[in-house]
């Protein structure tokens, strides 16, 4: 199997590569560490602070 019968095509292969490969990695990337920020001890508290203000009653929104 032949990808490339051109130095212009190969040109439009490596062009493509090196501007979807970069996007693909930066997704993963970035999917790996927001899904670490689950696991962050303050944002976990944040997350329990918030939790306990709501099941006292009190609207975040309107503490001033």
């Amino acid at each position: 199997m032949t990808l490339a019968y051109s130095a212009d095509a190969w040109t439009e292969v490596i062009v493509a590569f090196s501007i979807f490969v970069p996007v693909v990695v930066t997704a993963v990337i970035a999917v790996v560490f927001l899904r670490g920020a689950k696991d962050d001890p303050d944002e976990q508290r944040w997350r329990r602070l918030s939790e306990q203000r709501r099941e006292a009653g009190v609207d975040e929104h309107k503490r001033a």
